[in-house]
């Protein structure tokens, strides 16, 4: 007589099999189960708050959940940083910053975590570095103004928001020039800008995109982008305008503010699809109408970059490398 399975043990193995096979797509996407939080690693009414509200609304739509957007600013993104590592590994959480400045906070601002705890989900906007004169400047070029620090060292002054990505910069184009220029640090951009404006010092390194509100009172010597700013035409880039000093430049943005939007990385690494879904849909709510017009009203059509993070992992760890390199790690 052959052996019968009966119909109930049949379905315990069925429900056996069943709950070792992955998750289905249609399960997965129960992911967020609940609000989003975006933590940006800025004031409010900054260009990181704004672009993280702009997103919120067309992130709701595609992940089906409420999208909150939290600041904590401090310690150049230490704090934000430190508070979205402290969060569950799964839990739905991101973290606006700037990039080189999470990496800065790591190789010199001995930050409680490492560069490598992050992913980069997405890149949102680049902000490339310029260095700047007023208009009553006797500087009407990047060569002169070199010139005029090698010919009189010490006396030509640079001024930066302290402690960031704008003072490293000026301090690596200094050595590489090998001229004698004083670095004088301020509080924010928009102070150094002031400074410069008042014709308390000879420049300001700052970025392209958000000195556009002195545009009327200034000009760019140099931009580091790989292309001419269609705001600075005058500008040239940071290759030409080193290219007569035999200076190699670790990359055409180099230093450049990278706009980003960043997870744990042990979230990609643990949870690929979750990582996957939630990087889809912050990607497709860039190209919606809503955030596309406020990209074209802001005037970032040639710095809107809405791409995955990855495309640009290479550059960061470019950059990461030239940092470790000139602070001597």
């Amino acid at each position: 007589m052959k052996n019968k399975i009966s119909v109930a043990k049949l379905f315990g193995v069925s429900a056996v099999l069943l709950a070792a096979l992955p998750l289905s797509a249609g399960a997965q996407e129960n992911w967020p189960d609940g609000p989003l939080n975006i933590i940006v690693a800025f004031a409010a009414g900054g260009g990181s708050d704004r672009q993280a509200r702009v997103l919120a609304g067309p992130l709701e739509e595609q992940l089906g959940v409420p999208v909150t957007v939290q600041n904590l600013p401090g310690g150049g993104g230490q704090v934000a940083a430190t508070v979205m590592l402290r969060e569950p590994t799964d839990a739905p959480v991101m973290l606006a910053i700037n990039e080189p400045d999470l990496t800065m906070a790591d190789v010199i601002g001995n930050a409680p975590f490492s560069r490598s705890d992050f992913e980069v989900i997405a890149v949102d906007v680049v902000d490339p570095r310029i260095l700047m004169v007023a208009n009553d400047s006797p500087f009407q070029s990047f060569a002169e103004f070199v010139d005029t620090a090698r010919e009189n060292p010490g006396e030509l002054t640079i001024a930066t928001a302290q402690g960031n990505a704008q003072e490293l910069f000026a301090k690596w184009m200094a050595k590489a020039l090998d001229i004698d220029v004083r670095i004088v640090g301020y509080s924010g951009g928009s102070e150094a800008a002031n400074a410069m404006l008042g014709g308390h010092v000879s420049a300001t390194l700052g970025d392209d995109f958000s000195r556009l509100n002195i545009r009327g009172e200034s000009r760019a010597l140099m931009v580091a982008a790989p292309q001419e700013s269609p705001r600075w035409p005058e500008a040239e880039t940071l290759v030409e305008a080193l290219a007569p000093y035999d200076v190699e430049v670790p990359a055409p943005d180099f230093l450049a503010r990278y706009g980003v939007y960043a997870v744990q990385s042990a979230f990609q690494q643990e949870y690929p699809e979750r990582y996957e879904r939630l990087q889809q849909a912050i990607l497709a709510a860039m190209e919606s109408d809503a955030y596309l017009q406020s990209v074209e009203a802001s005037g970032l059509d040639d710095l809107s970059l809405r791409a995955p993070g990855e495309e640009y992992a290479e550059s960061f760890r470019a950059t990461e490398a030239a940092l470790l390199e000139a602070t001597g790690e």
